[in-house]
């Protein structure tokens, strides 16, 4: 425990944000430049840094080593956000009509002597009529990134409140006649602490989420990314 346990979270919130900030754009530039705009490997290595950060928690027990695992949890989350971005960004199909009514991508090789003003005419054929489908594509990936972060405090926030917070051991339960009305009949503890318990669910479900996030990596069949 620490003294001043409000400066403490303030100070490990700092330092996560501002290691996710130092993150972001090194990883950025290291995915285009040397890694020919592969995104996935990057996540997986996010994902598996976010899930050691996570049980890590868990075995802290100075305000030092807590510094340092936030300190890795977010440059892992700095890393995971901006290739988590840029991988939805590079699966969208660019795809374009021709006159004769076929598809082609528009990465597709062309030869000839006007490769590059093919391309460039097929480029604004696809800026003019499927910016909108694209938008749309992002947006269905927006709304399924919020009902996860909407869905994981609600299942968190209960297993932390389920587990950390019920009565004792021997089954006496931890409340007086003056908090018994207001804590769910007594069922609940009236400290203002959670056990250790809670958040040993609460962290292992953080970690377990992040392991099938890598897992759903699977499921992009693109090439290249």
């Amino acid at each position: 425990r620490t003294a001043n346990p409000e400066a403490a979270v303030a100070l490990l919130a700092i330092v996560g944000q501002s290691a996710g900030a130092l993150t972001c754009y090194p990883v950025g530039v290291l995915s285009d430049g040397y890694m020919n705009g592969r995104r996935k490997p990057f996540v997986y290595t996010a994902c598996i840094l976010l899930a050691i950060g996570n049980i890590g928690l868990l075995l802290c027990k100075t305000l030092p080593q807590m510094i340092g695992v936030c300190a890795l949890l977010g440059a892992a989350n700095g890393m995971y956000l901006t290739m988590d971005t840029s991988l939805a960004v590079d699966t969208l199909d660019i795809e374009v009509e021709n006159d004769d009514g076929l598809m082609c991508d528009i990465d597709e090789e062309v030869e000839g002597d006007e490769n590059q003003e093919i391309k460039s005419i097929l480029h604004d054929k696809k800026v003019t009529n499927h910016d909108h489908g694209a938008a749309q594509l992002l947006g269905v990936w927006g709304v399924f990134g919020f009902i996860g972060s909407a869905l994981g405090p609600l299942i968190g926030g209960t297993a932390l409140l389920v587990l950390g917070n019920i009565s004792s051991s021997n089954g006496a339960v931890v409340s007086d006649s003056s908090t018994a009305g207001s804590n769910m009949g007594g069922v609940f503890s009236s400290s203002p602490f959670y056990k250790i318990q809670g958040y040993e669910a609460l962290f292992s479900l953080s970690a377990f989420y992040f392991f099938c996030s890598a897992l759903s990596l699977g499921l992009v069949r693109k090439k290249g990314v």
